[in-house]
């Protein structure tokens, strides 16, 4: 698999048996939340642990109301951005099938035809969607209330500390409330998604922007260095407010757009020792120890051919009901990269 077609610290990840062996492998818990329009969709960890803190709030006197409709319209917005991913890449002639959702969206990618265009459209969709959704939510309040709600962004930014501040402003009645609080989870998921990370659809639309001035694999580097760039300040401005939270997330993107950059590096590096050309991108890159990153990228083969070899002894002992879900994941991105 070429480092264009990876989920970088984004792939979706397991069942409840993965974290038993491996107190670490809770990160990647998810949990099934049925069949919506033929999709199969799951709960991401980070989002059941979002739920938690919501229900928290039952300690500092909120009601258990507006925590189930907190819950509600999070589940619809992030249904609502994954859906319009899928049908954008249904347009272009991709595929999306399988939704697993966290506080941000959706954790597993579509797939999408090679080319700028179909990626431009397939990853800005689940966006689109948002911002639509985020500026009717803001005239509908005005219309139901005749009181604007404070700019859409601000608004955002102030709704991610804890309970939205739709719940402070929204004092009309239940349709007023729920409004305010879906436009403003709107607004969030979409500020989010803008990010040039590949945690976010934002990574791979900054990649899809740059590639044709600047090519694949500098389109790709140039999307890290930013991201590692503008982490740098979000991380001090996180201290300086004295967000804990806020200050472990800058620090968690940082690590991941140094990540993406390095393994596509170490990936080019290998195609050309391997093969004495350039690599996937079509240019050649010249590191000073190639040879050992090389190494190291045939090294990680060797571990994922393992990891497919143990899980198809395991179909064969116990049959297919016994793969977790990360387990036929794997599986299934192994079978197609041989494919």
């Amino acid at each position: 698999m070429a480092w264009e077609d990876r989920d970088y610290n984004r792939d979706g990840s397991g069942g409840a048996g993965d974290y038993l062996a491996n107190p670490a492998g809770i990160l990647g818990l998810s949990v099934p939340f049925g069949t919506w329009l033929g999709v199969r969709v799951r709960l991401h960890f980070w989002l059941l642990l979002s739920f938690l803190f919501l229900v928290m709030g039952l300690f500092d006197g909120i009601s258990p109301v507006v925590i189930v409709i907190d819950m509600a319209l999070t589940l619809a917005v992030l249904l609502l951005h994954d859906f319009g991913h899928r049908a954008f890449t249904l347009w272009v002639g991709g595929e999306h099938n399988e939704f697993m959702l966290w506080p941000a969206g959706g954790m597993v990618f579509p797939n999408v035809p090679p080319g700028t265009r179909p990626a431009l459209v397939a990853f800005s969709g689940g966006m689109v969607v948002n911002l639509i959704l985020g500026i009717g939510g803001f005239v509908a309040y005005q219309m139901l209330t005749g009181i604007w709600l404070p700019h859409p962004i601000l608004g955002s930014l102030l709704s991610l500390g804890g309970t939205p501040l739709a719940s402070s402003i929204s004092s009309g009645g239940l349709l007023p409330f729920c409004v305010a609080n879906f436009t403003f989870l709107n607004w969030g998921v979409l500020m989010a998604n803008c990010l040039p990370y590949f945690w976010f659809d934002g990574g791979f639309l900054w990649r899809a922007i740059l590639q044709p001035m600047l090519g694949a694999q500098a389109a790709h580097s140039v999307t890290c260095i930013f991201g590692m760039i503008l982490a740098v300040p979000m991380f001090f401005l996180a201290l300086a407010g004295r967000s804990l939270l806020l200050m472990i997330v800058w620090v968690f993107l940082f690590s991941s757009a140094y990540s993406a950059r390095t393994q596509m590096m170490v990936e080019e590096e290998s195609y050309a020792v391997s093969y004495g050309g350039p690599g996937p991108s079509g240019r050649v890159r010249t590191g000073r120890w190639p040879a050992k990153s090389a190494a190291r990228a045939q090294a990680k083969r060797r571990r994922e051919e393992q990891k497919i070899d143990a899980i198809l002894a395991k179909v064969s002992a116990h049959g297919m009901h016994s793969l977790t879900w990360m387990e036929k994941r794997t599986l299934k991105k192994g079978s197609q990269r041989l494919r």
